[in-house]
């Protein structure tokens, strides 16, 4: 297969210049990686090459992409939702396969190697809406290989993987390379493990793509170490505004959660991490009562059972982990108005709100579609309005997805600055720990159907 070209292209959405004048050449049968500030147009240039631009939006104004016509391409989208058709893993496979008229005969083996490549044969038959964010990612990862393309393009692939997945399909990577000289190219923003890929590093800047020299290249890779937590233990004297009392959770029969006793320490910021598919969304859901579960929980020591809706969701809120089910509004500027005609927080006056506007690089987009911002771009709205909101509770269910260092440097120090003019309790979802060390006050981890505070020594 021939390289694939940027010509000279410039293309804009809505008007908005997203790139300019980039001339680019990816080599066949390599691995590419592109970096790049969140709303950069690292997407874009990946849906380019699949043709989905400007097809389903945008124009190219000048220039032009050339992918060779014998180019088969299997894709992956930063949030996996949006491409499935049908029901479970194993009836998504076979649906791609047929569409793409693979003989009948092969369909079950390619499906049982593709499931596998995934990491996700043992949920075949589980419903995806069931599967936790990183499981529908490896399933969506699983039905772009299934195709066999010699193209493979995945956006943000490792953004709610745990760690040992993310290893794992890395290595699987190498091999798809090396094997089938499948030309490979990522966007990603945290960059640790990528270092054995070897692959060719691209950064997009302002709209303008360059690909980085082999020193600066290593010098990216090698200071992208696997990022490291390091906390204390929360006291029990300490108070606690959400307490689990014998608290359990069941998923079709099956225990996730088997009877517990802790609390989340008051106006403190506690990390959840654990493998994909442990419970970490479902215990969410269940403190923000949008799900079954057996004992009782407790906030501001009372049964949240007891409490009135109206009453518990001015104390609590939940920041999905899918930006899109947030929204309630088309426009950017619509979904501010709307955060100003329901703020409870002091913090955020108009200057204070145009500022971390500016800050967060969203300044200027009131007219723009929420739905058309960069999965990064829907994140930091998604956090400020519920910032604004000023509930006393937030639980933030992968909030750093697609942001890139220094719009999560902005965010983390957002949100710092919120909690001292109004103080909250933050209990975090993530994958994503670049960046949050000195952050975090305390650390929680899901596995084996239980919770555990880690960390170092007791606070003095």
């Amino acid at each position: 297969m021939k390289n694939i070209r940027f010509n000279d292209l410039s293309f804009n959405f809505d008007q908005q210049p997203i790139l300019k004048n980039i001339t680019a050449e990816f080599t066949a049968g390599k691995i590419h990686l592109l970096t790049g500030v969140s709303g950069s147009g690292k997407s874009t240039i990946l849906k380019l090459i699949a043709g989905l631009l400007p097809k389903y939006g945008g124009e190219i104004v000048a220039g032009a992409v050339d992918v060779p016509t014998d180019a088969h391409i299997g894709m992956v989208f930063q949030d996996p939702l949006m491409q499935f058709a049908l029901d479970t893993p194993r009836h998504e496979l076979e649906f791609t396969l047929e569409n793409c008229q693979v003989p009948t005969d092969q369909i079950p083996e390619r499906v049982k190697k593709a499931l596998r490549f995934g990491k996700v044969d043992d949920l075949a038959n589980r419903l995806i809406t069931t599967l936790s964010g990183g499981q529908q990612q490896r399933v969506a990862l699983a039905a772009a290989t299934a195709i066999q393309p010699n193209v493979l393009l995945l956006d943000e692939p490792f953004a709610n993987i745990d760690e040992e997945n993310r290893q794992l399909i890395l290595k699987q990577l190498v091999c798809l390379s090396s094997d089938y000289h499948t030309t490979i190219i990522i966007t990603d923003h945290d960059l640790h493990g990528y270092e054995q890929l070897h692959p060719l590093v691209w950064q997009l800047t302002k709209g303008h793509l360059a690909q980085l020299s082999s020193k600066n290249r290593n010098q990216l890779l090698t200071a992208s170490a696997t990022p490291q937590i390091t906390t204390v233990l929360p006291l029990s004297t300490l108070p606690a505004i959400i307490k689990f009392d014998e608290l359990a959770i069941k998923r079709d029969n099956h225990s996730l959660l088997l009877p517990t006793n802790l609390g989340i320490v008051k106006n403190k910021i506690t990390l959840l991490t654990g493998p994909n598919g442990i419970g970490k969304s479902t215990l969410l859901k269940a403190i923000a009562r949008l799900l079954k579960y057996e004992g009782k929980i407790d906030y501001a020591e009372e049964n949240i059972q007891k409490i009135s809706s109206g009453k518990y969701y001015k104390h609590l809120g939940l920041i999905f982990q899918h930006a899109n089910d947030q929204f309630l509004n088309v426009t950017v500027g619509e979904e501010l108005a709307l955060g100003f005609k329901t703020c409870q927080n002091p913090y955020f006056n108009q200057q204070q709100v145009n500022e971390a506007l500016a800050a967060l690089g969203l300044n200027g987009r009131e007219d723009q579609v929420v739905y058309s911002l960069s999965g990064g771009q829907k994140k930091k709205l998604q956090i400020l309005l519920m910032l604004m909101r000023g509930q006393e509770t937030l639980l933030l269910d992968e909030p750093f997805t697609g942001l890139d260092p220094t719009s999560l440097k902005t965010v983390l120090q957002l949100i710092k600055a919120s909690q001292k003019e109004k103080p909250q309790t933050l209990l975090i979802v993530s994958h994503q720990l670049s960046g949050l060390d000195g952050f975090i006050d305390y650390h929680l981890t899901m596995n084996h159907q239980r919770l555990n505070y880690v960390g170092g020594s007791y606070e003095s």
